[in-house]
């Protein structure tokens, strides 16, 4: 694939053309979810140790993990473009800005930042991209169509990097509902680049959003060799077609990818196994058999968990240590998130308003505590816009309560999965 210095804004500088080309292709490769940005950039850097914007984007690299455990390298990236920043540029001191707040636990003020870059110089892709991931972390749904449609001006037709704008703008009207238009996006994205994972994902989200379950499970399996590829998006594009069998009426091809390929990624990263998770608790309220696969999901969670980082991760834990039976596991967790709570931030009111309501109806839920589970569940509603999630994602909590509701009818029998009762507190 010929390499793109074009997808570098003018406004950067890179110290060789060289440099630059190689700085487009590392930001191809993210930008596509595919390859290994960071082993892309590093010889360039290696050899252009001044070059700040390739530091930048192995922080981008780690703001984009969403992951606690991304932090250590986010503040070595970023320690490294400070060092080499002596004659930085306005546009990528905004940059360093942006990631900074990440760093330090503001990702509503990164989205900001991130999103003041869109409006100013609406072709930066990576500002664009982003923008939308902490958007989504905290989200704020409106938001990653807002920010798409402030690039919009920026782009048309035969530009270099166009496809990438048509993806994430995609991704923005499917969380938004505009699923019409996030489909033709999405394929006109694919047109231009077939092997374009997060494109792929975008149009599946459409699907979804409209209920097109058959459609979306035809889609899927016919890109998958463009989607089954090095991409760091083969687990979670599996869930998705995941979801799509099992909204068809195959719950045996939906098992079958949880354990050829969910189930073995869930160790590599957190949102792995929150994929994973979701999807054999979907399973399970089913009337499908978890096996001993909770068992190895809790052991994945006890290396991925981070309380207080990120709702989303929080409960998906939550519900992978009470399905297990590890109940230590699951106390352990509430109280690191009590504690966390305490505190005077984002996270903290997270902690309070999101992630506390959330432990104590699924906790309801699992004890069989289903009257309680109902109450927990409607009044969770409003709150689980700030998870985090997609509404693909979020939608297992309306299955619960669905799930809750049937059990508190009359002669309902008490739930498969008897647990002792946590207590969680703030």
């Amino acid at each position: 694939m010929k390499r793109d210095a074009g997808l570098l804004p003018l406004s950067i500088r890179a110290p060789t053309a060289g440099a630059a080309e190689a700085f487009g292709a590392a930001l191809e490769q993210l930008l596509r979810a595919t390859g290994d940005p960071l082993a892309e950039i590093q010889p360039v850097l290696s050899e252009h140790p001044t070059f700040v914007m390739g530091y930048l984007l192995r922080a981008a690299v780690a703001v984009l993990a969403k992951d606690a455990n991304a932090l250590p390298p986010l503040a070595a990236a970023l320690s490294a473009a400070g060092r080499a920043g002596g004659g930085a540029t306005d546009h990528e001191r905004r940059h360093f800005a942006a990631a900074c707040a990440w760093l330090s636990g503001e990702p509503e003020l990164a989205a900001e930042r991130y999103a003041s870059i869109v409006r100013d110089v609406p072709r930066d892709l990576l500002a664009l991209r982003l923008a939308q991931s902490c958007y989504f972390f905290v989200g704020q749904t409106a938001a990653l169509r807002d920010v798409a449609d402030l690039a919009a001006p920026g782009w048309s037709r035969g530009m270099p990097g166009f496809e990438y704008a048509l993806a994430m703008t995609a991704f923005g009207c499917a969380e938004n509902g505009d699923t019409e238009r996030a489909e033709r996006l999405g394929c006109r994205a694919v047109e231009i680049r077939p092997e374009f994972p997060f494109a792929i994902h975008a149009v599946a989200h459409a699907l979804y959003e409209r209920g097109d379950h058959t459609g979306g499970k035809l889609w899927m399996r016919k890109l998958e060799p463009q989607w089954v590829t090095d991409s760091r998006m083969v687990a979670h594009n599996a869930w998705h077609l995941a979801q799509f069998e099992l909204e068809s009426g195959e719950p045996a091809r939906a098992l079958a990818a949880l354990d050829q390929q969910l189930i073995s990624s869930a160790c590599m990263s957190a949102s792995s196994a929150a994929d994973a998770t979701e999807l054999l608790w979907r399973l399970q309220l089913d009337g499908v058999d978890p096996g001993s696969r909770w068992s190895a999901l809790s052991d994945c969670w006890t290396t991925q968990s981070s309380p207080g980082f990120w709702p989303f991760l929080d409960l998906y834990a939550a519900i992978a240590f009470n399905a297990a039976g590890h109940f230590g596991r699951a106390d352990r967790l509430a109280r690191a998130v009590a504690a966390c709570a305490r505190a005077d931030n984002l996270r903290a009111r997270l902690s309070r308003t999101v992630t506390l309501p959330g432990l104590h109806a699924i906790e309801a839920f699992a004890v069989g505590a289903y009257a309680n589970a109902c109450v927990a569940l409607r009044m969770l509603r409003p709150a689980l816009r700030r998870v985090g999630a997609s509404h693909a994602q979020g939608s297992l909590f309306e299955r619960m309560l669905i799930e809750a509701e049937r059990h508190c009818r009359p002669l309902a029998r008490r739930a498969v999965i008897p647990v002792r009762r946590l207590s969680v507190s703030a």
